[in-house]
């Protein structure tokens, strides 16, 4: 009995608040210190609803400091130092992909809270938009368009495509139609979707930062991000240019022009 009340003492016992209403993963929350005092607040990006009253939410231990509502459903929540200026406080980057190319990042703004400091990122926005289609798969959909193609051999082409160039390579109206494994429901969807310009998206899944150029814990760092595509992007943190960038699904690396 002695050593079971020894172990149990090592042990903090957790807060508890059945009324926070907090829907969140370990990815959207983070825990910095927002006014340069010493005092580490706590980041989270609460879900809401899964469909709406999405929120950016700070505590200060238990307490809520301030929300701010989110336009979308947010992949995580990172912070890094993003100049060098005094106090040394930190920016956060907060991306929500979901229904959107727009990326949201918030930094901290004289003390007042968490703002938004840019809609979105007009040269990365453009990027993740003009993803270049596969000349195979762009001229597949045309001729079944054009009806010089049947449904049957649309899916046999894409379909042989994907095990060359992976499911990531193919635009999103490529994976749907691949999903139809009967001719009706192919030829339905071939109906419904050939009159539209086939375009190739993708959005951000995950993201990290990387030191620039020192190791200190209050360096400036580089935002790192991955998308559905298996790109990667190197970005400033000033500037929010492209410093360089990797396909993992070509194994080849893509310098920015």
């Amino acid at each position: 009995m002695g050593e079971k009340s020894n172990s149990s003492e090592r042990w903090l016992t957790a807060h508890h608040d059945p009324l926070a209403s907090l829907y969140t993963f370990g990815s959207c929350m983070a825990l910095a210190d927002l006014h340069g005092d010493g005092d580490s607040k706590l980041i989270i990006a609460d879900l809401g609803t899964g469909a709406y009253n999405m929120k950016l939410k700070v505590y200060k231990g238990t307490n809520l400091m301030s929300e701010n509502t989110l336009i979308d459903l947010p992949t995580g929540v990172i912070t890094f130092h993003m100049d060098t200026t005094e106090p040394r406080v930190p920016g956060q980057f907060g991306s929500a992909p979901q229904n959107s190319n727009v990326k949201k990042i918030f930094k901290n703004l004289c003390g007042c809270g968490i703002w938004e400091l840019h809609l979105h990122l007009q040269k990365l926005k453009a990027i993740l938009q003009t993803l270049e289609v596969n000349p195979t798969e762009f001229d597949a959909w045309n001729q079944a368009r054009d009806e010089l193609l049947d449904v049957s051999m649309l899916y046999e082409i894409l379909d042989s495509l994907r095990q060359e160039v992976g499911e990531c390579g193919l635009t999103t109206r490529s994976q749907r139609f691949l999903m139809c494994h009967d001719h009706a429901s192919q030829l339905t969807f071939l109906e419904q979707h050939k009159g539209f310009l086939l375009k190739r998206q993708t959005v951000v899944t995950c993201f990290s930062t990387l030191k620039k150029s020192h190791a200190e814990d209050d360096a400036i760092s580089c935002l790192v991000l991955g998308t559905e595509s298996a790109n990667i992007f190197i970005l400033d943190p000033e500037a929010f240019t492209i410093l360089n960038s990797y396909n993992d699904s070509r194994g080849a690396s893509n310098p920015p022009g």
